[in-house]
């Protein structure tokens, strides 16, 4: 059981430390293209919450699973459920926003 949380801490490191540089990358491939339309304010910001928490989550998650007297803070506990919870939240908003913006083919 012990090499489960080493490898979920390892996989969850990873995610925060790579999931803003991808993040960041394809934003700036989207921004760069003038065949598209701008993005809206609500969008953006989304993406930016995401860069900010999807890391918080994951770093401090995976540092807590390396030692677990860290876990043991409710300080830290509670901030990596909130941004894991603001990530889940921010996911599903990204989601929905882009589900709506496409065309459904039904005219």
């Amino acid at each position: 059981m012990d090499i489960l949380y080493k490898v979920g801490s390892v996989a969850l490191l990873l995610v925060g430390v790579l999931y803003p540089l991808g993040a960041i990358y394809m934003m700036m491939k989207f921004l760069g293209r003038e065949d598209l339309p701008r993005p809206s304010p609500a969008y953006m910001m989304l993406h930016f919450v995401l860069i900010a928490t999807v890391p918080l989550a994951g770093i401090l998650g995976g540092f807590a699973g390396f030692a677990p007297t860290l876990w043991q803070s409710q300080v830290i506990r509670m901030i990596v459920y909130g941004a894991g919870v603001l990530s889940v939240v921010a996911f599903a908003m990204l989601l929905v926003s882009s589900r709506a913006g496409q065309p459904d083919g039904s005219e």
